[in-house]
């Protein structure tokens, strides 16, 4: 006795073929999406140090007002606007303090940090209000 060959017993050449096509598009976009995560973590990384050396440079003006305050000083005396400064720890990190006291009372103290990641230049900037309210 014979049996019929059944002929949808295997794969054909083409459906291994289409497959293993869906299977590299498949892999190929996880490979991507992974490569698009880790670009955007480093990106949020050198978004958050800049934005913490702009509010470091806006703590280290309140400072000074502050210790004006208790040795008795004029409130604003050693407060000078700087030109790009390079952060000793932080190399890739520029730090430009801007400090406006043409209002009385009041000083308007404006802190750019920039720095360079995949060959662009970012900048971030901070602003704050300091008031001689003492």
């Amino acid at each position: 006795m014979f049996r019929a060959l059944d002929k949808n017993k295997g794969f054909t050449v083409l459906e291994v073929l289409i497959a293993v096509l869906v299977l590299t598009i498949g892999g190929l976009a996880a490979y991507s999406m992974v490569q698009q995560i880790i670009s955007q973590t480093f990106s949020s990384s050198y978004r958050l140090s800049a934005a913490y050396l702009a509010k470091e440079g806006i703590e280290n003006i309140r400072n000074t007002r502050d210790t004006n305050w208790l040795q008795g000083n004029n409130w604003d005396e050693n407060m000078e606007s700087t030109g790009w400064v390079t952060h000793s720890q932080l190399p890739e990190y520029d730090r430009k303090i801007t400090i406006d006291d043409s209002v009385a009372d009041k000083l308007g103290v404006v802190v750019e940090v920039r720095w360079t990641e995949k060959g662009d230049v970012h900048t971030l900037t901070a602003q704050e209000n300091l008031y001689n309210w003492y």
